[in-house]
């Protein structure tokens, strides 16, 4: 009846509510009610943010604040609506610590008035890797209907579920984590189907959302008439007005003949030696003889200029 999300990394609030807006849009059951937020910044500071209702797109709606889109450690859980106040209680989060969120009841208080997820970060500010300080709090509790995700502010993580949770049949859990830069995410729920592609889901969505921001750094212009030239690899030559002079492709059969083509997941773009992007898109060229016929059936085309590759790999470390 929740589901629990944590970023680390560059833009992981953008993130983490591109995945959870993916989840209220693919999914369902317990979605597209209440969420609670925190946020930590790289310089300490803390952010929280929660709503009753209406998910991902009514907590911030149109306007995501900075510090909370581009903080490097995100955490929320969201569900159903209307859970009880105050809902930054089913988030716990301290700076030089971390953030512990879950699924399931992470707030609840045990005897001592202590609640669990509150446990699992005092275990992480004494140390403890958050899979340890998961483990123990489970070891003490393993009656509690309950789940955590932790992660600390160095960007390790935990998770793990009761024994009662886990014998449940719609629950799952993932990691995943970029092979090129330190972004990772998490992701832990119930109650929400097609449970065994939820997770996976979301963390794809929220990495992607991290390290492809929708706004590109600027625009290549390319026009028919070019001719594509053979290089070591796909490259996009761009003068100071952002139109392309020279498209190099590393497979030459391509000057010779009718093709239709495609440029390639990788393509550099490069002005005055240098690179300065990647082209945000592969678009679909028909050539003959290595003359660029026609761009996406226009003569010209402009194409977003990215600063991170458009495609990234991912490696699942769940």
């Amino acid at each position: 009846m929740t589901i629990g999300i944590v970023a680390f990394g560059a833009n992981a609030g953008a993130g983490i509510l591109a995945g959870l807006h993916t989840v209220e849009t693919n999914g369902r059951g317990a979605i597209g009610g209440f969420v609670s937020l925190a946020a930590l910044t790289e310089d300490g500071r803390l952010f929280r943010a929660s709503i009753q209702d209406g998910g991902s797109q009514a907590l911030f709606g149109t306007d995501l604040p900075i510090e909370i889109a581009q903080a490097q450690l995100v955490g929320l859980i969201s569900s159903g609506p209307n859970r009880p106040e105050p809902l930054s209680d089913f988030v716990a989060a301290e700076a030089g610590v971390g953030i512990v969120t879950g699924h399931r009841m992470p707030q609840t208080r045990v005897d001592d008035g202590i609640a669990l997820n509150a446990m699992v970060l005092a275990a992480m500010k004494s140390g403890a890797h958050p899979q340890v300080a998961v483990d123990q709090v489970i070891a003490l509790h393993p009656e509690m209907d309950t789940g955590f995700l932790a992660c600390s502010t160095a960007g390790f993580i935990g998770s793990g579920s009761t024994k009662s949770v886990l014998a449940r049949g719609d629950q799952a859990v993932g990691i995943l984590e970029s092979t090129s830069v330190t972004a990772r995410v998490a992701t832990i729920h119930n109650a929400i189907s097609p449970s065994n592609l939820i997770s996976s889901l979301s963390n794809q969505v929220t990495l992607d959302a991290m390290l492809r921001p929708d706004t590109p750094v600027g625009w290549v212009k390319v026009v028919s008439g070019i001719t594509l030239e053979q290089g070591a690899e796909a490259q996009i030559h761009i003068g100071l007005d952002g139109n392309a002079e020279h498209i190099f492709v590393p497979n030459g059969h391509f000057l010779t003949g009718n093709w239709s083509v495609g440029l390639g997941d990788k393509v550099a773009v490069m002005a005055s030696g240098q690179r300065i992007g990647w082209l945000g898109y592969e678009p679909f060229m028909t050539v003959k003889n290595g003359q660029v016929l026609d761009i996406d059936g226009h003569t010209e085309i402009r194409i977003p200029l990215l600063s991170s590759l458009p495609f990234e790999r991912y490696r699942d470390v769940s």
